[in-house]
């Protein structure tokens, strides 16, 4: 049963995968128990600055770009003693992965997404990237809190609007964010806030996320 609700929570993240690609989760990463698969999946989403706009080339050719508020995805992933590696599915529908260090009281995690995308029609390849430093106090054996500082870098998407006709081509912008956050879990369920700066604008943009974990060997 366990292991049937593990792929339907990654193929409704699929399903629902949205176009842009922000920080993961340090409470999800600091979850995972010791020699053990855990999966789970977190909603939430952000307020704040979005870079969300139009574009006028020409007078017959446009971009729409839109970085979506709502977030939502589901993650797999690996540990041993003090090693973790997974991946994730749901703000886009391209892969993310995710590895670091992870103990009671420290965490490093890194990411990148396993497919590089077109820079907003150029030449420039680039991919969504970062890493995130976390600091874990457990109150008890199951109630923790923690914080973490991360840089991101970050892509939303967007469409080539032509006049009289239809254009699928998909285009990517991205930009940098320096950031915190905070959460507090309870065994296997947490709430997170993260804080980001995009560097070099005004933009702030604030995270709410709720997550549920769990272990996917378990029976």
């Amino acid at each position: 049963m366990c292991n049937r609700f593990s792929l339907l929570v990654l193929f409704v993240a699929f399903v629902l995968a949205g176009c842009s690609s922000h920080a993961p989760s340090a409470a999800r990463f600091m979850s995972a128990k010791p020699n053990s698969i855990y999966m789970g999946f977190g909603g939430g989403g952000f307020w704040g600055d979005d870079n969300s706009h139009r574009e006028e080339r020409s007078a017959q050719e446009a971009y729409r770009y839109k970085e979506p508020r709502f977030l939502l995805d589901g993650a797999l992933f690996f540990r041993n003693d003090h090693f973790s590696f997974g991946f994730s599915l749901g703000e886009h529908p391209f892969p993310r992965f995710m590895l670091g260090f992870v103990s009671d009281y420290f965490g490093v995690q890194g990411w990148g997404d396993v497919i590089v995308l077109n820079d907003d029609s150029s030449t420039n390849w680039k991919r969504p990237f970062g890493i995130m430093t976390i600091e874990q106090y457990p109150i008890t054996s199951k109630f923790k809190v923690g914080v973490s500082q991360f840089f991101a870098h970050n892509s939303y998407s967007g469409v080539l609007d032509e006049c009289c006709s239809i254009n699928l081509d998909y285009y990517v912008k991205f930009y940098k964010e320096l950031g915190v956050g905070a959460y507090i879990s309870y065994d296997d369920y947490s709430l997170e806030f993260r804080y980001g700066n995009e560097l070099g604008s005004d933009n702030q943009r604030f995270y709410l996320d709720f997550s549920v974990m769990f272990d996917a060997q378990s029976h």
